[in-house]
């Protein structure tokens, strides 16, 4: 799947720069932190053991994201439905749905053609479990933080990475990303992301591999 979402990345990169080959673009010598976007996961994979138990879940879905840059302060919001593929037991059939919202509050340092940052980050996922015409919700709220950059190799190309800490218990979050820009204001975004969860004997892993659309100011 990731090698299925990396190809249609690179082959709507390839349309879009034969379209405007002769265009010239002035983009500012920084990333915005200001933009509002839509992303489509392409891929979500998360597996949980413990002890001699393990569980592996296929997820994909949309997202909505937003982000408000206040001089070196920035705000963020963004919205993900993630629902996985029938879960066969038996006879038994069923899913999983998770709605994730999570809300952003941050820093900037501006340096040439790049911008570092560090951010707070609130985490609500609502959970739903259908199985054999029977569901049970389950929620849960999680604080973690984050610090990146963000860097314009070139007029056309940003690429960024961060690392951090999903939950202020425990875990480990990073990723790596580009944004490909097809007008001053429109670029197309790839990102993997992981998210890594370890307490007491339950380990838990969640990775996603994402492509999108986003609009700077």
């Amino acid at each position: 799947m990731i090698k299925k979402s990396v190809r249609l990345f690179f082959t709507l990169t390839v349309i879009f720069s034969a379209s405007i080959v002769n265009t010239k673009v002035a983009l500012a010598d920084s990333p915005s932190f200001t933009y509002i976007g839509t992303e489509y996961i392409a891929s979500g994979d998360f597996s949980a053991s413990s002890g001699s138990l393990s569980a592996d879940v296929g997820l994909d879905g949309f997202a909505l994201n937003a982000s408000v840059e206040l001089g070196i302060f920035f705000l963020q919001a963004s919205r993900f439905e993630l629902e996985s593929d029938d879960l066969l037991e038996g006879n038994v059939s069923g899913n999983i749905e998770d709605s994730i919202s999570t809300v952003a509050a941050g820093l900037t340092f501006e340096l040439p053609r790049s911008q570092l940052y560090g951010l707070i980050r609130a985490r609500r996922d609502e959970i739903e479990a259908n199985v054999a015409g029977f569901s049970e919700d389950a929620d849960g709220t999680t604080l973690g933080a984050e610090a990146g950059a963000r860097v314009n190799l070139t007029n056309r190309l940003e690429i960024n990475a961060y690392a951090g800490i999903p939950s202020t218990d425990a875990g480990l979050s990073y990723g790596l990303g580009a944004q490909f820009f097809i007008t001053n204001n429109i670029g197309l975004t790839f990102n993997i992301n992981s998210i890594e969860l370890e307490e007491d004997d339950v380990e838990a892993q969640f990775d996603t591999t994402s492509i999108g659309l986003r609009l700077s100011f």
